[in-house]
């Protein structure tokens, strides 16, 4: 396999290091382009300590294409000291392109990805609450949209699938509802307590009897940038954020004691059992997301049905069900005139 490329103005041809060709599915920009065109003679007239600077301030995409410059670069790469959330979405992304039939799991996502202003996306967020986890922000602004994870992307239909492949995720990727104007929502967090309240969350995913959030709440420390799965919200109006969970046989006597005394702390017992381990941050729900994708990858089934056109004019919000093309919330801007909900004992 044999490109063209441009370096220093010339035209040349190279065969990219097997590194790189799982990479090549994703669409360099044309300030992507540029890096491949800077004279190596010029950089590498620098100290190393200048060029690992300005290393460690490439965004996420510039660096993953600055590796297919030359070796010297693909040496000093992995020395920049870069943002420790890009060097997460960078180990991540590497351990998926270097998967085994890694381009199977494209096609879907390929042919219909459409283009949608990241920055306005972050923007219309941070004009309903003023703290977005980090790890949400760097992914949205600087993810290859080529190596979308699970189908969960703003640039992909908003539709239900009903599709079993390795490209396709099962459920409505409600990122891309709106993705022009995204709208957080208000589940509640400590319904049937002193403290119930409503969070402000971000709707990433429905199928049937799951629904996947991202909580914005910055007052709450515990939750903040924390992902949580929701099983059937059945007698819920609106959802609740699970907060506490249950004591196994594995738990020592030191985490009884201490799950005893945050129950206490936050007015809360531990006799309805719900139990819910949300992941700790946005890169490991991707990363789990990743994972379950790589198993119906192994499992090699294909079985196709047609998507679901959802009407975005109709879609809620409807509580007490599992319908996964409607919203199962009010939005965050509304919170205010729906106290009724909360319920304090």
């Amino acid at each position: 396999m044999v490109f063209s490329l441009s370096v220093s103005g010339q035209n040349s041809l190279f065969t990219p290091p097997s590194f790189v060709r799982n990479e090549l599915v994703l669409e360099e920009t044309k300030a992507e382009a540029a890096i491949l065109r800077i004279s190596k003679a010029t950089l590498h007239s620098l100290p190393v300590e200048i060029e690992l600077h300005i290393f460690s301030q490439l965004e996420l995409k510039p660096y993953l294409f600055s590796r297919g410059v030359c070796k010297e670069w693909q040496r000093l790469l992995p020395l920049a000291d870069i943002h420790p959330v890009r060097r997460r979405l960078l180990e991540l992304y590497l351990k998926m392109v270097n998967t085994p039939n890694f381009i199977d799991t494209r096609s879907w996502i390929l042919e219909n990805l459409q283009p949608f202003d990241r920055q306005a996306y972050i923007d219309t967020i941070l004009s309903q609450y003023p703290a977005i986890p980090e790890e949400f922000r760097i992914w949205l602004l600087e993810w290859p949209e080529r190596a979308t994870i699970n189908c969960i992307w703003p640039g992909l239909p908003f539709v239900s699938c009903n599709d079993l492949s390795p490209s396709r995720r099962d459920g409505v990727n409600w990122v891309a509802y709106k993705s022009h104007s995204p709208q957080l929502l208000a589940p509640v967090y400590r319904q049937c307590t002193p403290n119930a309240k409503f969070v402000p969350g971000l709707l990433i995913w429905r199928h049937n009897y799951r629904t996947e959030w991202l909580i914005f709440d910055k007052d709450e420390p515990k939750l903040f940038g924390r992902v949580y799965v929701i099983k059937l919200m059945e007698f819920q109006m609106p959802p609740c954020i699970p907060h506490e969970r249950r004591l196994t046989a594995e738990d020592d006597e030191e985490d009884i004691e201490s799950l005893a005394y945050s129950l206490e702390e936050e007015g809360m017992d531990n006799t309805d059992g719900r139990f819910n381990v949300p992941y700790p941050d946005w890169i490991s729900y991707l990363e789990s997301c990743w994972t379950k994708n790589l198993r119906r990858l192994e499992k090699g089934r294909i079985f196709l049905l047609k998507d679901d056109i959802i009407d975005e004019s109709d879609i809620g919000p409807y509580f007490n069900g599992h319908n996964d093309t409607l919203l199962p919330a009010f939005s965050w801007s509304l919170r205010d005139s729906l106290t009724e909900c909360l319920i304090t004992s």
